[in-house]
């Protein structure tokens, strides 16, 4: 089964609404997290390959925001908070193998 999944911008207004809403709750979704304020926790940047979005966001429950820092197609194309093309992705987001660099936070002791 596929999930559906939601590209979250920082300035969206109804940020919180949108994650709460139970019919958006479908999967994990992403948001590209920003590295200035970081210092303010305890964190793992890491590196992982997946053919399309949907295999590594099936890793995290439902209704889970990852903050990932960038997305590397096979074509070298890296999407982050800052890049933006005209074409969109320029690779195929939903299969085709990609780097994923992600924040994973520590909780707890």
């Amino acid at each position: 089964m596929v999930r559906s999944f939601k590209f979250l911008q920082n300035n969206q207004e109804d940020f919180t609404e949108s994650i709460l809403a139970e019919d958006e709750r479908s999967g994990a979704s992403w948001i590209y997290g920003r590295i200035e304020n970081l210092d303010q926790y305890e964190y793992d940047i890491l590196t992982e390959y997946s053919y399309g979005i949907h295999p590594f966001l099936n890793q995290f429950p439902d209704g889970f925001i990852v903050t990932i820092l960038s997305i590397t197609g096979p074509n070298g194309r890296i999407h982050n908070d800052v890049a933006q093309y005209e074409d969109g992705w320029g690779f195929d987001i939903l299969n085709d193998l990609m780097t994923i660099e992600w924040v994973r936070f520590r909780y707890g002791n």
